[in-house]
């Protein structure tokens, strides 16, 4: 089971191999397109771009850069679509590439390649942080309920299940652009669903729920906007990923955490099948693991460090939005199940696709 109540607990660590795997890349190019030889001086990382995927590169691509003279390009943002149209033309010229949890065990061996098993050999992960035979842990990514102190000035949200109540909390609520991070969760557990009873989801019951307020949501189109919808107080409660939040209160946004349960997932990173430098990701996946770069990339995202021993300094606003930096004190997290969603994305894209247009 995947899905745990650690109130009142720390993080457990867990070990995830031996030694450390050593790939070592040289060469320059210009592009990330293949050489004469067939490799590249060159690697493209493709995320979800803007702020965050510049402080990624600044965390772990500028120092692999520095240690191995490959240049660590980047693209944004990552398109499923266009990854299977590369893979299928074998004309791949992405070679590392975040997908989320479910992404990532729905297209192993298909879209991605399957890892050397001694990649993650001698990491040290924390609790959650978990991998498939086709991309490693990269960050931990909450959904979290937050709300707007301007419209809630007395009493305040307090549970997940304030969400739904309308009528008791009026106001337009805001939801992520991406489903399979967690919002089914959150309406399940808001609806009444134990934890531990969570898995397999009942999809038909969360689209319920989340029907019972069908009049007051928004739906984001990225996460630039579900943001910018928060900062300019167009919205009242919002889902959102933590990153998000914590940016919100550095640009001023007067919101505050609801902490009830928080849906925790292990963004991952792959490597794109038929790669054509994919010896040189193989190995930049592995400079990913070092405890120092994951610290660093925590601090400037917001995001929690999927690395045992790193160990973040996170600011005051990132310190208000990320679950980690206070488990005593912030309720329930919620271990998100990427196999079950793996199995299972295609039909909940259906039935949610068919849902919000409905």
């Amino acid at each position: 089971m995947t899905t745990r109540n650690v109130q009142g607990t720390k993080v457990v660590l867990a070990m995830a191999g031996i030694a450390g795997l050593l790939i070592t890349s040289t060469g320059c190019g210009s592009s990330g397109s293949a050489d004469s030889n067939g490799t590249s001086g060159n690697i493209v990382f493709v995320g979800y771009g803007g702020e965050t995927q510049e402080y990624q590169l600044e965390s772990f691509g500028d120092p692999f850069t520095e240690d191995n003279d490959v240049t660590v390009q980047s693209d944004s943002p990552i398109d499923l679509a266009k990854l299977q149209a590369m893979v299928e033309s074998e004309n791949v010229t992405w070679d590392s590439v975040i997908m989320t949890p479910a992404g990532a065990n729905q297209h192993c061996g298909t879209l991605l390649e399957e890892l050397p098993p001694e990649l993650t050999e001698g990491t040290k992960f924390a609790e959650g942080a978990t991998g498939t035979d086709c991309s490693i842990p990269f960050y931990f990514s909450q959904l979290m309920f937050v709300s707007n102190n301007e419209t809630y000035s007395g009493e305040k949200p307090s549970t997940i299940a304030d969400f739904f109540d309308f009528e008791k909390f009026p106001g337009k609520r805001l939801l992520p652009p991406e489903f399979d991070t967690g919002m089914m969760e959150l309406a399940l557990l808001a609806d009444g669903v134990n934890p531990d009873d969570l898995y397999p989801l009942d999809i038909d019951r969360a689209l319920a729920k989340y029907d019972s307020i069908r009049e007051s949501l928004v739906f984001a189109e990225s996460y630039g906007q579900l943001g910018q919808s928060m900062l300019d107080g167009s919205v009242d409660m919002a889902l959102t990923p933590e990153s998000r939040f914590g940016y919100l209160l550095r640009d001023g946004g007067d919101w505050s955490a609801v902490w009830d349960a928080t849906v925790v997932s292990a963004d991952q990173l792959a490597v794109p099948k038929g790669s054509k430098s994919a010896d040189k990701a193989f190995g930049f996946l592995q400079s990913t693991l070092d405890s120092d770069r994951q610290a660093k990339a925590s601090e400037l995202t917001g995001r929690g460090a999927i690395v045992a021993d790193a160990d973040p300094d996170f600011d005051e606003f990132q310190g208000q939005a990320v679950i980690f930096a206070d488990l005593d004190q912030r309720g329930r997290a919620i271990y998100f199940d990427g196999a079950w969603w793996g199995e299972n994305l295609k039909q909940v894209t259906e039935q949610y696709t068919a849902w919000q247009i409905g």
